[in-house]
């Protein structure tokens, strides 16, 4: 509908049904655009869609029964502004984030959100009013219960601790197939990627007993676990930093502990392995360098960057701007072959909207909570600014404690033989977020510091992108490199 009359400015009600009580948290407005190239069926209120950015507008607010938020053009905005939309049709939807602690607005129970509603701007100069009305709850998530998959859970007084308030530690277990409660087990932990859960363990389950390739044998020899990564700052990368909390220590001294006391696991180093992709692979990757006596291998696909030199495409240490490349270029963050699909910028900026001072939980947030210092107001320090792409260069300085490559060139003695011997790491040659040049300049070092052969971890740059590389012949021969790894332990025969 087309309103007038009025500024052009979007109205945001509470359904009386929600009760009398104030509601505060960060209301979000999400269009699409009918001529955009987002799915036809997809919600507004599932955006930032970043391959085609539409228009979002955000407040702080609070809210009752009896009144409404606007949002117009003092309200934050990308990639334009409520009085910039161009004419056409629109369809809009509000979101209400009252709950700040998982990177998916979706599992935060008590959020709130509306139905779609369609408006058309006939002219830039309209004058007109959207109404929503946010009526729709997110309620707790009721867990599937799968067979042969289980769900575990214990409170974490390190992490409860560090946070104020009560953490819990999850896990998906997939049980053997065949499971015989009286037998000693393997373990492979799962680490999510960004955006993913525990929950994923019902996901990638083996096909069946009579499964005798690589992948089923090894569904029958070991458990399956799952982790979650999820925290306020989204992905916390199991890694213990200043606005996470100690997270790994939380995770092999606590989780580990419980789940080896609940379950027939065989309590040694190699016989906890580790996979992860993307995110989860940088995790794998942290945890098999700093907790060597903990796990005892790890298989890495496409990790988030490995080397700050190249985190994706901006060496964080030697350029002063980390939107714009030396030519004042803005750079890239997602490609799509050799298309550009969403630059840094665009995606920062978006974030900034749904969660400003570095609190959206998304990737750019994740990072800086995960590598960089609290800031004085308490949140993750920014590493650029979100207006302009200036580098800090002190929170630069800060970034260095987690840098892979960095730390390997500092203390080759200790982390290079853990490279040699313990991690696999693959990465596409047209990884979609340019992963593969944080890689290679670790791989570079490691043909640095000298590889012998009787090296049985490896760095591999392969055909593909972030997602095709899984049907790499490199990929799928995982599960054979694992059973490899368990039977020379003596841990499956």
């Amino acid at each position: 509908m087309t309103f007038a009359d009025a500024e052009r400015e979007f109205h945001v009600r509470l359904d009386p049904a929600m009760g009398s009580e104030i509601k505060t948290g960060r209301l979000i407005v999400f269009l699409i655009a009918d001529s955009s190239k987002v799915p036809k069926r997809t919600s507004p209120v599932d955006g930032p869609f970043w391959d085609d950015p539409q228009p979002i507008f955000a407040v702080e607010a609070k809210l009752s029964s009896n009144g409404f938020a606007t949002l117009d053009d003092k309200s934050d905005c990308f990639p334009v502004r409520p009085s910039q939309l161009m004419p056409g049709r629109y369809r809009a939807q509000a979101r209400f984030d009252l709950t700040r602690a998982n990177s998916s607005w979706r599992r935060e129970p008590g959020n709130l959100w509306s139905d779609e509603v369609a408006f058309e701007v006939r002219n830039t100069s309209d004058m007109q009013v959207v109404e929503m009305v946010l009526s729709k709850v997110v309620e707790k998530a009721t867990v599937l219960q799968v067979d042969g998959v289980e769900w575990f859970e214990i409170p974490s007084k390190l992490l409860s601790k560090f946070r104020g308030r009560e953490v819990l530690l999850r896990a998906g277990i997939v049980l053997p197939q065949n499971y015989n409660s009286e037998q000693k087990y393997p373990a492979i932990y799962e680490l999510p990627g960004f955006g993913d859960d525990h929950l994923g363990a019902m996901r990638g389950r083996p096909r069946g007993s009579g499964d005798t390739s690589d992948a089923g044998v090894l569904a029958k020899s070991s458990f399956r676990i799952v982790l979650d990564p999820e925290g306020p700052n989204g992905h916390s990368l199991f890694a213990d930093s200043a606005n996470n909390g100690p997270c790994g220590q939380a995770l092999t001294e606590e989780l580990i502990s419980a789940l080896e006391a609940k379950y027939p696991l065989i309590a040694e180093s190699s016989a906890r392995l580790l996979r992860g992709h993307s995110s989860g692979g940088w995790s794998t990757l942290w945890l098999a360098t700093h907790y060597p006596t903990v796990f005892g291998a790890t298989w890495s696909s496409a990790p988030d960057p490995v080397d700050f030199r190249r985190f994706q495409k901006v060496d964080i240490y030697g350029q002063k701007n980390f939107y714009t490349d030396a030519n004042g270029a803005d750079l890239p963050s997602l490609r799509k072959g050799d298309v550009v699909e969403m630059t840094i910028r665009q995606e920062s900026r978006g974030e900034d909207v749904l969660g400003p001072d570095n609190t959206s939980g998304q990737q750019w947030d994740s990072w800086f909570a995960t590598f960089g210092p609290k800031s004085s107001s308490g949140n993750p320090a920014a590493l650029f600014d979100v207006e302009t792409g200036k580098l800090d260069s002190k929170i630069a300085e800060y970034y260095q404690r987690y840098d892979i490559c960095y730390l390997l060139r500092n203390n080759p003695t200790e982390l290079a033989p853990i490279f040699r011997n313990s991690i696999r790491l693959v990465v596409g040659t047209e990884d979609s977020f340019y992963l593969n040049e944080a890689v290679a300049l670790l791989d570079a070092e490691l043909n640095r510091l000298g590889r012998t052969a009787a090296d049985r971890g490896y760095v591999k740059l392969i055909p593909g992108d972030h997602g095709s590389i899984f049907a790499s012949e490199t990929v799928r021969s995982f599960p054979k490199e694992m059973l490899d790894h368990l039977r020379s332990a003596g841990h499956v025969h």
